[in-house]
């Protein structure tokens, strides 16, 4: 049963095995339950609660409250894609096979798998996002700016979403990109181009690129 109480809510757990009221902040979210007699009223449960709201408040601080929002490849329990993230669920397969739902990610893999397997998998994944993403933004904003870049490639980089050598003319984007919102993917693509022109981020650089993608500022600090 739970009811709210100091505005949190709380898990009340009546057992025959307790003989007073007994109260616990459980991780990784700082749940509140109380365990209680049989037939403990919910009034005797709230009044528990609020008498000791400053324990409460201690306890709640060492708890570790924060969601495990790391992504699959870095150990963590998230495939991210376009800003949003989906908790994996993994299953036994005769083959690989990655499924989205609306809030959770489907990873099926072989019997015999290891995690190191499964992360080879998720990042071919990756990359073929990545590569049907990219291209069309490239012709189209190649077209709008008049430039033509010489090649493009795609890495598993964390140090920078995007980089353009101004000399040779070719851009590397991370895959990680496609962990942005979608709207990103062009802020960055149009970024990279400007600097086939642009060697630095100067004043003309950031006119250009603002004139282009008007709300280019707002973009580049998407998380």
């Amino acid at each position: 049963m739970f009811v709210e109480i100091l505005g949190r809510q709380v898990e009340i757990i009546p057992s025959k095995r307790n003989k007073r009221l007994r109260m616990r902040i459980v991780p990784p979210d700082a749940q509140i339950k109380v365990s209680c007699p049989p037939r403990t009223s919910v009034k005797a449960v709230e009044k528990f609660v609020r008498d000791n709201a400053t324990w409460i408040e201690k306890a709640t601080a060492k708890v570790k409250v924060e969601p495990n929002d790391k992504s699959y490849l870095d150990g963590g329990n998230k495939f991210i894609l376009f800003g949003v993230n989906y908790d994996v669920v993994e299953v036994e397969s005769d083959h690989y096979s990655l499924t989205l739902g609306i809030e959770t990610c489907i990873l099926s893999s072989p019997k015999n798998a290891t995690r190191e397997d499964k992360c080879n998998y998720v990042k071919r994944i990756m990359k073929d996002v990545i590569k049907k993403e990219i291209p069309p933004r490239i012709k189209k904003y190649e077209e709008i700016i008049g430039v033509k870049c010489s090649g493009v490639s795609y890495h598993f980089t964390k140090s920078r979403w995007g980089s353009c050598n101004h000399r040779t003319k070719k851009i590397n984007f991370s895959v990680y990109a496609i962990q942005k919102p979608i709207e990103y993917l062009d802020y960055l693509v149009c970024h990279e181009l400007l600097h086939i022109i642009y060697p630095n981020h100067g004043v003309a650089f950031k006119s250009h690129l603002k004139s282009i993608v008007p709300n280019a500022e707002i973009l580049r600090k998407l998380k």
